[in-house]
């Protein structure tokens, strides 16, 4: 007879679940035998062996670890055997290929909950068995009964015993599936649909980081990068569940196939970072570092000519060194793009306008804020300090100029007038009159101490910029149109019309005595111009995008221009040299001595970056030429692993791909560190998990279904 109702099979790790699994039974009033208190020793299999053979159920709880155990599935077995096995899976792993056509309870979702619908069913079910079993006769296969001696006297031949047929292994219990099973199949096709969930949600997460990229503000990006670095997790955790479900060897973190899709991916996206719009540009000379997100919006000269500010799109203001391009110093209180600044007479102090809707007042010797000058409802578009140093004027989108007290931070009095966002503003050299451009069209002269238009001057297109010449007898104006006007500041004639050469004119700067126009535009060529004259003197090439800015020293003999491509140049105002050259964004390490780009990375020393917008083939291109590079790696590591795998060095062969892998990819991870700002190596790290993240994907649809019935075919012909 029976000792024991049920008798329960699982794993150590497994105890707190089967602890209520048990206390539910018992408070059936069935008889659980489950070990909770058996001494380990040289008795303890025994114990067990005794419990099994003397009970009238077995359950058998399937998880990550019982799979794995010898002894869990003799005790299987024997149930099976007996035809009184229960079993229940706890976790998504493949049932042992013995039991998979016994119905199993599906208990995955189960968290101990003792109300669970699912563990209400499997606790009625065990119970409805046990008790059915209470009757019923054992099933054990039994042996043979001896043969009786028989009597002395009746001698009669031997007859030939008949060997006992071998038990046969019993056939599983015909149970009718109810809402509280679950097969194989369905699982995996569960766990397939979530992966392609997953996928399906990490694509479009970058893609959405992708296509606003121009669009969100730089001081948010990170965020956007940290959330696309979670999400990227998230999937590999979710590949990581559905490898242990279709019955994976590895239940590490990261084993080194998953190492190595990470590292070809890598691999194949640097040239998409180092080419793209992600670029490090390499000058004779001087190595431009820059982003896609920096460009130089504004740049503005000191009276001595000696130290330049550079405003740009990553809410920064920068001053450098003009003569050396050291930089000496980075304001960082803007929460948004900075379009221009501008210098106090003294150099002592700053004032920058941003798209934030302030202008702030900074110290030149140390970057810390003195005061914010707020006002405006719209983007300050410029910021310009009056020659005497009394005043200062801010533009706006808001169609206003703001006259402020440096001191006080006070605003003294507005100008009205403009029917669109003002642009750009410049105060006469005598501090007379101010400047104004508009998006109106219109060029504006006012008194600005008494609040009086002077005058309002067309110039054919929304205006961009505007300049007094350094003697203070003209001013020009560039606009949308590409064209730029002279006038006469006394008479307001004017003097002279160019044509930039590009679609739009954004810049101009007086040079060299006032004899020289200086313009730049939607094209990265500068252009001097004869002003007497009016023709073409030189064009200055360098520049790899558009000039945005222009501005020249007081003496007029050197021109600075900034661009989108990151940088601020100053050329020589007679000869049109380029004497130095400056970056917006410092790399996120600085090595003791500098590393060459392979070639094979890049086509050239000064890559030019892709409009993805406009170009969409050449980023396939540029991926296309990384998965070649990577996969090249790759076939050679293969091989290299094939010779020592024959050679029977098959420690060192199991290392070979991923450690080929490491050093590629740690070495352009270190060329990108130091040619790239911080953000372009997280971008970059990041954007590895989606190659992998789709391989990882297809390698377990490989394992799950085709490898899968594959195996089960060749198990069937055999």
């Amino acid at each position: 007879m029976a000792n024991h109702d049920v008798f329960i099979s699982y794993s150590r790790e497994d105890r707190p679940k089967v602890e209520k699994i048990a206390h539910a039974l018992s408070q059936r009033g069935l008889r659980v035998w489950w070990d909770p208190e058996i001494k380990t020793g040289a008795g303890f299999r025994q114990e067990i062996g005794e419990a099994l053979n003397n009970t009238r159920s077995v359950i058998v709880m399937w998880s990550r670890y019982s799979v794995a155990s010898r002894f869990v599935a003799d005790e299987a077995d024997e149930g099976a055997a007996r035809e009184i096995l229960f079993p229940a899976l706890i976790d998504n792993v493949d049932i042992p290929l013995g039991f998979r056509q016994i119905q199993t309870a599906d208990l995955t979702h189960w968290r101990g909950n003792l109300n669970d619908n699912a563990f209400k069913a499997f606790i009625s079910a065990v119970s409805d068995g046990a008790a059915n079993a209470r009757g019923a006769p054992d099933r054990r296969p039994q042996p043979a009964p001896a043969p009786t001696e028989p009597e002395p006297a009746a001698k009669q031949p031997p007859k030939k015993q008949k060997k006992p047929k071998p038990p046969k292994r019993a056939k599983p219990p015909k149970a009718q599936k109810s809402a509280y099973t679950t097969t194989g199949s369905k699982r995996r096709l569960a766990l397939f649909a979530q992966a392609i969930f997953m996928a399906a949600l990490i694509a479009a997460a970058f893609g959405a980081l992708a296509y606003t990229s121009d669009f969100v503000f730089a001081a948010y990006r990170p965020f956007f990068v940290g959330a696309m670095g979670i999400l990227a997790f998230l999937s590999r955790y979710g590949t990581l569940e559905a490898d242990r479900a279709a019955g994976a060897a590895s239940l590490a973190l990261l084993p080194r196939s998953y190492m190595a899709l990470i590292l070809f991916s890598l691999i194949a996206s640097a040239p998409l970072i180092l080419e793209g719009r992600i670029y490090a540009a390499a000058l004779e000379g001087v190595q431009v570092k820059g982003i896609e997100g920096a460009d130089i919006n504004g740049v503005t000269l000191d009276a001595a000519g000696k130290r330049l500010l550079t405003s740009s799109d990553d809410s920064t203001v920068k001053l450098w060194d003009a003569t050396t391009g050291v930089e000496l110093a980075e304001f960082t209180q803007h929460e948004n793009w900075v379009w221009d600044a501008d210098f106090s007479p003294d150099g002592k102090l700053a004032v920058s306008a941003s798209r934030d809707l302030s202008a702030d007042i900074w110290s030149t010797s140390n970057a810390k804020l003195i005061r914010q000058l707020k006002g405006h409802r719209a983007s300050v578009r410029d910021a310009a300090w009056s020659p005497d140093g009394s005043a200062i004027a801010t533009s706006s989108n808001d169609k206003t100029i703001i006259i402020w007290d440096p001191e006080t931070g006070e605003a003294v009095r507005t100008l009205t007038g403009h029917g669109d966002r003002v642009t750009a503003i410049d105060f006469s050299p005598d501090g007379a009159l101010l400047a104004s451009a508009s998006g109106d069209g219109n060029v504006r002269l006012w008194d600005w101490r008494n609040g009086r238009r002077v005058a309002a001057l067309s110039i054919g297109g929304p205006g961009n910029d505007v300049q007094f010449s350094n003697d203070g007898s003209m001013f020009a104006a560039a606009a949308d149109n590409g064209k730029i006007r002279i006038w006469r500041t006394q008479s307001r004639d004017r003097l002279a019309t160019f044509n930039h050469g590009a679609a739009k004119a954004f810049g101009v700067a007086f040079a060299n005595g006032d004899k020289t126009l200086a313009t730049s535009g939607i094209d990265p060529v500068i252009r001097l111009w004869n002003i007497a004259d009016q023709t073409l003197i030189a064009e200055l090439e360098g520049h790899r995008d558009a000039s945005r800015s222009l501005d020249s020293s007081a003496d007029g003999k050197i021109i600075v221009s900034g661009s989108r491509d990151n940088t601020a140049r100053i050329w020589d105002a007679v000869t049109g040299e380029e004497l130095v050259t400056m970056g917006h964004i410092s790399s996120a390490i600085s090595l003791p001595m500098a590393i060459d780009t392979p070639p094979v990375f890049v086509s050239s020393r000064a890559p030019v970056p892709v409009d993805f917008k406009k170009h969409p083939a050449k980023a396939a291109n540029l991926l296309g030429k990384g998965v070649l590079i990577a996969a090249a790696l790759l076939l050679g590591a293969l091989l290299i692993k094939g010779v020592l795998w024959i050679a029977r060095a098959r420690a060192i062969a199991r290392l070979v791909v991923v450690t080929a892998l490491f050093a590629v990819a740690a070495y352009v991870g270190l060329l990108i560190a130091s040619a790239l700002p911080a953000e372009a190596l997280a971008l970059w790290l990041t954007l590895a998990f989606v190659p992998a993240t789709v391989f990882a994907l297809l390698r377990w649809v490989w394992r799950a279904t085709i490898l899968r019935n594959f195996s089960r075919r060749t198990r069937k012909a055999g």
